[in-house]
């Protein structure tokens, strides 16, 4: 059997030239230019300590406007990032119409798992605002703010106090930890060296003082930054969080290895 060669050349030609003109119609959309930002406050109106992207918790959207109404597309829900003063932003949004909410975090979210939803329209080139309000698991409050014992080691206590929220039951409690980091971000991500292992609470230990410490002696005079988080054991184990505070070790304070 002969094969034309010249004919087989051109129509892989054309094959090839219309999966390129496919694609490129397929991809024909504009870049996604529309921005969000806002703020999640406790219950008492302070802004939410959380760790930085999704480590404590999401912000859940969801472009309702890509399926028209139609309830058989499904929406795959977007979740973005969290700044560890309860703030987010996001830059990089496609214009539409979203519902967006706080979920997976240290708080009572609603029964249908979606927080406190609200729905808003997104335009190209505009910042859109959202806040939300939650109720944390847990408040915790520095009683002795970070400083250097007499041992070399890290030290700082706190006192922690329950939420309670009408219609849903509390959530066991679980632990408390204290994290010393090199950088600005600190929590669970700071230096392991000196993260001590967990100490667990209990509902006795309610507005009493509790002291942590790191588990080695602080190696170098530097700056550094400070904070201590306490959980529940429910679904997601995130932590709540006390504000960051920074301590300036000295070289005096170093303790000889």
């Amino acid at each position: 059997m002969k094969i034309n060669l010249k004919y087989s050349a051109i129509c892989l030609g054309l094959i090839l030239g219309m999966a390129v003109t496919t694609s490129c119609e397929r991809d024909n959309y504009d870049e996604p230019e529309a921005k969000i930002s806002g703020q999640i406050y406790d219950n008492s109106g302070n802004k939410l300590q959380t760790a930085i992207a999704q480590n404590s918790m999401k912000i859940k959207i969801v472009e309702t406007s890509y399926s028209h109404g139609d309830e058989s597309i499904v929406v795959t829900p977007q979740y973005l990032n969290m700044g560890q003063d309860g703030s987010f932003v996001n830059n990089k949004l496609f214009a539409g119409t979203y519902t967006v909410a706080p979920v997976q975090g240290p708080f009572f979210e609603a029964q249908d798992e979606d927080g406190v939803t609200q729905t808003i329209e997104l335009k190209n080139g505009k910042m859109a605002t959202l806040n939300f309000s939650v109720t944390p698991y847990l408040d915790l409050q520095w009683v002795k703010k970070p400083y250097i014992g007499s041992d070399g080691k890290l030290y700082a206590s706190f006192v922690f106090t329950r939420n309670h929220k009408d219609g849903y039951t509390d959530p066991n409690l679980s632990d408390c930890c204290i994290w010393v980091s090199h950088t600005q971000y600190c929590g669970p991500e700071g230096d392991s060296n000196y993260t001590p292992g967990t100490t667990t609470i209990t509902a006795d230990m309610e507005g009493q003082e509790i002291e942590l410490c790191t588990k080695e002696p602080i190696k170098y005079a530097m700056h550094y930054w400070v904070r201590i988080g306490a959980r529940c054991n429910d679904t997601y184990k995130t932590y709540n969080y006390t504000t960051i505070e920074e301590l300036d070790v000295t070289s005096s304070q170093i303790v000889s290895q």
